[in-house]
């Protein structure tokens, strides 16, 4: 008998003698990694919210190294439970890797008295990393805790909640608990109590819906720990909790039928794509933002004092770019001093901007092609309806508003920095909100072509906000063919459905009505200030895009709460939203009247 038919025959009689006890155990663990999980966190929210004794430092040190031998040992107990561990390894080839990792350390300590990521510190000189093995402990347990978080992800679809009312919880969810960690002390610089209710609310709002508003110059009132908090919102923010919850389901391996039908609904995509589009989503999220963190890095090698500074603002700034953000560690965004003038970072950050902004569909579309084995117009061809419209109306915009605000602003009087500064301003108005000439200083006919490109937004399935690219081109054309007496719209010699037109005539009435709601509620709680700076202070919340003209900070406690609204209703969706609330009843009917005649115009 061979090897492995011995090794087999021994398995198959260990898993015969532990298969009474395997049921019990394995429901023995799953709930104990529940209270595991959540005393680590707690553990960690004081570690890095308080400024704690050395005893409770090295209590919490405990804490943490305690999880991760549980985790370490409820995997492995795990495997050897597993009837086909070969599978059980392939399908969770992720945490695999991890626990493997943390094996060979704890060998490597136990029988060679040192530690890895020590020694790699010490051979690629770099002396923080020697001194950061809990921060990297830290985070093992909180890609261990977002495994374990992949089992939400898998009984999303058992919930009795539709998609839209999940994606309204999920965050409102994310809003209370970035509310609650900014408020804790160590989340501001020394000599601050940390921020009062109403600020870390609507900077946990601005965050999670990637607007980008501010009562208070985060570079100077926030602590780093503060200003990492506020990178997660927006990262958590910008790609949907909820698909973070379908990632980690995917590389737990228990995203099936179920999942894949309750994402596609989340998702406006078809069922066979919905799986591949959530994988190829976080994969272009991580390599996009890696490489903006890596050119801006490069950009700025010697701008900041330390090689730490210079990595965590470039991942900041390539974060906060790529999901639309507009939060920037300088006080005056883009057009700080220190950044005013460097051009090259103004590309890279827009560059990052319109990849986030064209949308995750569009993307993965235009990746999918073959674009060198043929030629360019065959590619363009194949592409899909929704993406050749969304690129043509993003060009569109991108160059008529470079064009228009080039003579809309009388700029600097160097014409290539004016040029640079109108198409960088183009592109961010679009959802953005960084910005490099002073946005209060603008003209009135430039504020309102600003507003004008706020309100049209990015493109569907991005971060960005706005009514989209599609909904805005949907209806021009619809009005065009009204105009010329048509009856069916087509494009690229397809016909456009008139459901779809009127989903995008509900987007656009919905958003106008809240928009001018929002403005009618601020000129009665500020009777004070001008119109126009309160119409683009609420164009700029609810459409997500987090420019201002400087008065967010001056409005008394309606008037923010107003903004805050509208920023949670404009990155839900307006349509989303209506559908939540409404419960998605839908009416069939099986009949129709006669129809109307009525006069128009």
């Amino acid at each position: 008998m061979s090897i492995e038919s011995r090794f087999n025959a021994l398995r198959e009689r260990i898993n015969i003698r532990l298969y009474d006890s395997r049921d019990f155990m394995l429901r023995l663990l799953s709930r104990g990694s529940v209270l595991v999980a959540l005393s680590t966190l707690v553990a960690l929210v004081f570690y890095h919210g308080y400024e704690l004794e050395p005893h409770q430092n090295t209590i919490i040190g405990y804490i943490v190294r305690g999880s991760i031998g549980y985790y370490l040992i409820k995997f492995l107990l795990e495997l050897f439970y597993n009837f086909h561990p070969k599978q059980f390894l392939k399908d969770r080839k992720w945490e695999s890797i991890l626990m493997l990792f943390l094996i060979i350390d704890i060998l490597v300590i136990n029988l060679a008295g040192f530690e890895l990521l020590n020694q790699a510190g010490l051979a690629l000189k770099i002396p923080g990393l020697q001194e950061s093995f809990l921060i990297v402990l830290q985070c093992y347990v909180l890609v261990i805790v977002g495994l374990e978080f992949g089992k939400v992800g898998e009984l999303l679809p058992h919930s009795k909640l539709s998609p839209p009312t999940l994606l309204v919880l999920s965050f409102l969810v994310l809003i209370v608990l970035g509310t609650c960690l900014l408020m804790l002390p160590e989340m501001t610089i020394p000599g601050e109590s940390g921020l009062d209710l109403l600020t870390a609310l609507f900077t946990s709002i601005s965050a999670s819906c990637v607007t980008g508003l501010s009562l208070v110059d985060i570079s100077k009132v926030l602590s780093g720990k503060g200003q990492f908090i506020v990178m997660l919102l927006m990262q958590l923010g910008g790609l949907n909790i909820i698909s973070f919850a379908a990632l980690f389901a995917i590389l737990r391996g228990g995203f099936g039928m179920r999942q894949q039908n309750f994402m596609s609904e989340n998702l406006g995509e078809d069922l066979k794509r919905s799986r591949s589009l959530i994988s190829a989503i976080f994969r272009l999220t991580l390599i996009i933002e890696g490489t903006g963190a890596l050119l801006l890095g490069i950009l700025w090698r010697n701008d900041f004092d330390t090689l730490g500074t210079t990595i965590f603002y470039s991942l900041f700034h390539s974060i906060s770019a790529f999901n639309n953000a507009g939060f920037s560690l300088f006080s005056d965004s883009f057009a700080s001093p220190a950044v005013q003038w460097n051009f090259s970072v103004h590309w890279v950050i827009a560059l990052m901007i319109i990849l986030g902004g064209i949308g995750f569909g569009t993307l993965t579309d235009i990746l999918r092609q073959p674009w060198r084995k043929q030629p360019i117009l065959r590619s363009w061809r194949t592409l899909r309806i929704g993406t050749k419209l969304g690129l043509v109306v993003s060009a569109t915009l991108i160059v008529l508003g470079g064009v228009i605000f080039f003579f809309l602003d009388p700029g600097s009087k160097d014409v290539g920095a004016h040029i640079s500064h109108s198409f960088f301003q183009s592109i961010t108005a679009r959802t953005a909100g960084f910005n490099t000439v002073s946005i209060g200083a603008l003209a009135t006919p430039a504020l309102l072509f600003l507003i004008f490109l706020m309100f049209i937004g990015g493109g569907s399935g991005s971060t960005a906000g706005g009514i989209k690219t599609s909904t805005f081109a949907l209806v021009f054309m619809s009005a065009s063919a009204t105009i010329q007496g048509k009856k069916n719209i087509n494009l690229y010699r397809t016909q456009i459905p008139w459901e779809l037109m009127n989903r995008a005539f509900a987007i656009f009435l919905f958003s106008v009505v809240s928009i001018l709601l929002g403005i009618f509620a601020l000129t009665i709680l500020e009777p004070n200030m001008d119109l126009l700076d309160l119409a683009f202070e609420e164009v700029s919340a609810f459409c997500t895009v987090g420019l201002s003209t400087g008065i967010t900070a001056d409005l008394n406690l309606g008037s923010k709460t107003v903004l805050m609204l509208s920023m949670l209703i404009g990155r839900v969706g307006t349509l989303t939203l209506a559908f939540a609330l409404s419960g998605q009843r839908q009416e069939v009917n099986t009949f129709k009247y006669p129809k109307a005649n009525i006069h128009v115009g």
